[in-house]
């Protein structure tokens, strides 16, 4: 079995940070790699058009195109530009 030899950037993006920001040492926390929540990130729903050519007759899926995230709203929700940022990056995490 081969092992992969990863460069680990992290460590070093941090510490030459620290290093950086040293006149101001007694006035910084350091937390890396720190998560943004305690579950893995989730979309509601994904739908996936197995074929490109797929026309949708739904009013709801004729603008669908390959790979669609969709973000469920319960009626106290509100849609705003928050959930739009929110399902815009989902869409551009690396898979």
């Amino acid at each position: 079995m081969e092992i992969e030899n990863k460069t680990r950037w992290h460590p070093v993006f941090c510490a030459v940070m620290e290093l950086e920001l040293l006149a101001n040492k007694k006035g910084l926390t350091y937390d890396p790699e720190h998560n943004l929540s305690s579950e893995p990130l989730r979309i509601d729903l994904l739908i996936i058009k197995k074929d490109p050519d797929e026309v949708i007759e739904n009013e709801i899926g004729t603008f669908f195109l390959g790979h669609n995230i969709v973000e469920y709203k319960s009626p106290d929700d509100k849609v705003n530009i928050d959930t739009f940022y929110k399902v815009l990056s989902y869409a551009c995490l690396p898979v």
